[in-house]
């Protein structure tokens, strides 16, 4: 299948069975092992079922409030819950049938992005026709600039024609960071296909030298690999945004989707700040990198993206996400970094205040360093209706609000949303196993984190994602020995160190736990440690006072970490004493 995949497509005529034999399957599906233990994937089976029989069409708004139960005024644009459900009962329904083709001759099947099904009678011998991937690509343009040093540039262009992309209603785009790990394998349109699920693929090169850029772009059928576009840019520097916007008009005329006035990319500046621009572009690049001096240099790059344009709301929504991260990874001390990161965020919400990229970045600074978490929600709920393919607000939302209030299933749905745009992504599969891990489904994370070391084994987050299961599941020596192969891979990180030492001496290693805080205190004589770092190995320890005393150390200065304090099971223990409560309630958990 080739574009013809980004439209609907009529299904082949078929035998219809009756309402009798439909509801009949219907009871076989869900009294199997696979649908058996489903609650809820079986409610919406049934539901959409009988739906179905009345000659009823079955909306996502309707499946959200009758099915999992949202009020009235659900939104299925902030909300993914039906999509994300569907996905796993077309899974369910194709696992079905793959164990059971050889009794059953009623297929149920739910077409890709309907949650109406079809019904058709088939041979024992048949199977359901795969849906064809639905998706498209940027790939990273390849960068012929005489300078190596121009790869933030080509890059940059990517991303941002990715960011345009979004916008186009009826358009999946695949996030950058799972598209980007395709650099140099542009010929791969088979495993392309199949990793990301794109049908259609950008890929192009540029090209900087004397103040003007050549820019080349193919888009390719994954399929087939035949071209459906192509074109080549050779302009001055400063026309760099109006080739971004011919190119994503050319492939949305190509791909036959219409713009909806509302998502339409923003028009192409009157002036464009090119030295502006082109640190924003150098500012991303680094940021991406997520080390301490990527970040720090990211930091340097927006600050002179600002100077050059005191008006640019991305340059100050840039800053605010790089202040936040350098806090939230301990590189700064909250008091340093957070007031510069709020500050930004608000400038670039006078400056553009439909920007989700800037809703974003405050919502995050509400939740786990304001924890003002009814303003973040609503934050968070803003930008994603302005942008609902923006994985990062999905990811931030899910991981570090609503799973901290506890709400497991919106906060899954959420990361799953951002994961069905980004399906490579390490720190998305992390993330679906932090919050399973905290939900106590031990067997759901550890499902997760196989899927982290088959994506990329040296991918230290796996190991300490395991090493804490094995940790609140009792096999502390497993735990001691992911936890050290994390070190091996990371470095001597603080928060590996502390859960180290924390299972050591539930291990019953004391001497060895010991060292561990031993090399927590020297770490800290010359840069910022998370206090939640000392509390868990204190109590690893046995020391509840003293575990306490950092947990309030960590309310004193607003780190990020004290936010999990609510659901995170390594604080069981703790939740009987009265200073706990205490800390709940400075969080803002408690009245």
């Amino acid at each position: 299948m080739g574009p013809a995949e980004f439209a609907t497509t009529a299904q082949k005529a078929t035998v219809t069975p009756s309402p009798e034999q439909v509801r009949s399957q219907v009871e076989k599906v869900l009294a199997s092992p696979i649908f058996v233990r489903s609650e809820r994937i079986s409610r919406f089976l049934r539901f959409a079922v009988e739906h179905a029989l009345a000659g009823s069409p079955t909306k996502e708004y309707l499946v959200g409030v009758e099915v999992f139960d949202r009020a009235a005024d659900y939104d299925p644009r902030v909300d993914p819950i039906v999509r994300v459900e569907a996905r796993r009962l077309r899974a369910k329904l194709k696992t079905y049938y793959g164990s059971e083709k050889d009794t059953d001759q009623v297929v149920i099947e739910f077409p890709k992005g309907a949650y109406t099904p079809i019904f058709r009678l088939r041979d024992v011998t048949a199977r359901p026709d795969p849906s064809g991937p639905t998706a498209m690509a940027v790939l990273p343009f390849a960068n012929l600039s005489p300078a190596s040093e121009d790869d933030y540039f080509s890059d940059g262009l990517a991303e941002e024609l990715i960011l345009l992309l979004t916008r186009v209603e009826g358009l999946r785009v695949v996030a950058w960071s799972s598209a980007s790990q395709f650099r140099g394998r542009e010929q791969e349109l088979s495993s392309i296909r199949e990793n990301l699920k794109a049908g259609v693929i950008l890929r192009g090169s540029v090209r900087r030298a004397g103040g003007r850029v050549r820019a080349t772009a193919q888009l390719i059928d994954t399929a087939t690999g035949s071209y459906l576009w192509s074109e080549a840019f050779d302009r001055s520097l400063s026309d760099v945004v109006s080739i971004q916007q011919e190119i994503a008009r050319a492939i949305v005329e190509t791909l036959r989707l219409a713009w909806r006035p509302a998502q339409r990319p923003p028009q192409v500046p009157k002036k464009l700040n090119l030295e502006c621009y082109n640190l924003c572009l150098q500012a991303r690049f680094n940021g991406n990198r997520r080390t301490p001096e990527g970040l720090l240099k990211s930091v340097t790059c927006y600050e002179q993206a600002i100077e050059k344009d005191p008006e640019s709301a991305v340059a100050y929504a840039g800053l605010a996400d790089s202040y936040s991260l350098l806090s939230d990874y301990g590189i700064m001390h909250p008091r340093d970094a957070m007031p510069h990161a709020a500050a930004a965020a608000q400038k670039a919400l006078e400056l553009d205040p439909g920007s989700a990229e800037a809703l974003s970045a405050l919502a995050f600074i509400r939740s786990l360093f304001d924890w003002k978490w009814t303003e973040a929600e609503a934050l968070y709920v803003r930008a994603i209706a302005i942008n609902p393919s923006y994985s990062r607000a999905r990811h931030w939302f899910g991981v570090d609000a609503l799973a901290l209030l506890g709400r497991f299933d919106e906060a899954e749905a959420q990361v799953q949303a951002a994961r069905e745009s980004d399906p490579l992504s390490l720190i998305l599969h992390e993330g679906i196993a932090y919050i399973r891990l905290l939900r106590r489904d031990y067997d759901g994370a550890n499902q997760e984190i196989r899927h982290l070391t088959d994506l990329d084994p040296a991918f230290y987050k796996a190991y300490t994602a395991q090493g804490r299961v094995f940790s609140l599941t009792g096999k502390y020596h497993d735990a001691i020995a992911m936890f050290e192969k994390a070190i091996t891979i990371a470095g001597d990180l603080p928060s590996i160190i502390a859960a180290l030492g924390q299972t050591l001496a539930l291990a019953g290693e004391r001497r060895r736990a010991l060292e561990c805080l031993d090399q927590l205190n020297e770490m800290a004589r010359g840069r910022h440690l998370a206090s939640s770092c000392f509390a868990i190995l204190y109590l690893g320890l046995g020391d509840v006072e003293m575990s306490l005393t950092w947990l309030e150390r960590a309310c004193d200065q607003h780190e990020s970490q004290i936010a999990a304090v609510k659901v995170h099971p390594i604080y069981d223990s703790l939740r009987s004493e009265p200073r706990f409560h205490q800390i709940l309630r400075r969080v803002g958990f408690l009245p």
